[in-house]
């Protein structure tokens, strides 16, 4: 079984997922409800007035990433961290044009221009898998470059589209020698929304045999639920920092990945709120080292050492699980807790991500190393 992303799981999604063909024919409202929860004031009645600021300022945030070796006897992975890197980059764009900005079959005939979100993710990281105990040994050096359009929370962040180059080495059975263990997939994918975000279609691009350009190999149409959100895969992690995170609680929605060719529908759990403490100093740097924008800390000096600002920050660890009997990876992502709606000074920041590996390969974990804002030109 093809398992793509279950080794950098940075889609947040696994392959093999039974998929949608078509719009559901129960209407009933399931959608998953969002609010601007990177605003000050996360209420969608005010969300307008900050598209302006996202349009001038990007927030850029850079991850450490680490790897906790797994329990598999047959064959392991390494990965080179204190080289990879992985950075994300959340802004807006003022005009996207549906008569101009899209496929021909989903423009409109007369300009319609409305402003979008954007989400990048950049990760960048080599290393290898080897036979156990001193087998043969394959070195990989994987790329994931995505990015994502989407409608403002106030339309329930309806994906238009999205961009995605995959690089990637993953692990493909239990066992096996090692030309078997692994999978390797070097490809493009294009994703258009129509403007009703009713089906999507995905264009495939894979790299020719002589290892220079991409060129199209595939066109395919696919239907999306009418009675869930749907959310890209390229989005989900922006499409989460909008969620209500309250403890306890789940919500369901469709995912579209484009590398399994259709929709799953995936459920988020979230838990806590928890407050970050003594194993969380980096991130408790990079929040304290973030800009004035973002009030993370009181100031306040703390009777445990001198100078040390109250750990004050609390955040939601929301769980991704795809709805199926072969669920694959879990991975779960960190968001600051929304405390205040009307004074949301911590813009509920992605924290910390887990991705465990298949096959028992072990975990990555990407934890929040800076945070800043640029201004864009």
């Amino acid at each position: 079984m093809k398992t793509f992303s279950k080794c950098l799981a940075l889609l947040l999604a696994v392959a093999g997922a039974a998929t949608i063909t078509g719009c559901a024919k129960n209407t009933t409202n399931y959608k998953t409800a969002t609010t601007a929860n990177w605003n000050v004031r996360t209420s969608t009645s005010v969300e307008d007035n900050s598209f302006e600021f996202w349009q001038k300022n990007k927030e850029v945030a850079t991850y450490s990433v680490t790897f906790k070796e797994g329990t598999n006897d047959s064959y392991g992975v390494s990965y080179n961290c204190s080289d990879a890197t992985y950075s994300t980059a959340f802004y807006m764009l003022a005009e996207y044009d549906w008569a101009t900005d899209t496929i021909e079959g989903y423009r409109t005939e007369e300009s319609e221009k409305e402003p979008v979100y954007v989400y990048e993710t950049s990760l960048k990281i080599s290393g290898s898998y080897q036979v156990k105990p001193n087998g043969a040994v394959r070195a990989f050096d994987d790329e994931l470059i995505t990015k994502a359009y989407f409608r403002p929370a106030g339309k329930n962040l309806q994906p238009v589209y999205s961009y995605q180059k995959v690089k990637n080495t993953a692990p493909a059975a239990l066992t096996g020698g090692i030309d078997s263990v692994y999978v390797r997939t070097d490809e493009e994918y294009k994703t258009y929304y129509n403007k009703r975000c009713s089906e999507a279609t995905v264009e495939k691009y894979a790299r020719q045999e002589n290892g220079s350009d991409y060129v199209l190999k595939e066109t395919k149409k696919i239907g999306l639920s009418s009675s869930y959100s749907n959310f890209d895969n390229s989005q989900l992690r922006a499409a989460a920092r909008a969620f209500t995170l309250s403890g306890g609680s789940s919500r369901t929605f469709y995912v579209l990945t484009p590398q399994n060719g259709g929709s799953q529908s995936v459920t988020a759990s979230v838990s806590g709120p928890v407050e970050l403490g003594d194993n969380d100093a980096q991130i408790i740097a990079a929040l304290n080292g973030a800009p004035e924008n973002y009030i993370f800390f009181d100031g306040t000096v703390a009777d445990k050492k001198e100078n040390e600002k109250d750990r004050n920050i609390r955040y939601n660890a929301v769980s991704f699980s795809i709805n199926q009997s072969l669920k694959g990876a879990t991975p779960t992502v960190w968001y600051s807790t929304v405390e205040n709606n009307d004074l949301n000074s911590t813009r509920c920041v992605m924290l910390k991500m887990t991705t465990p590996l298949a096959f028992g390969m072990g975990t990555l974990t990407y934890t929040l190393s800076s945070l800043g804002l640029e201004t864009i030109e």
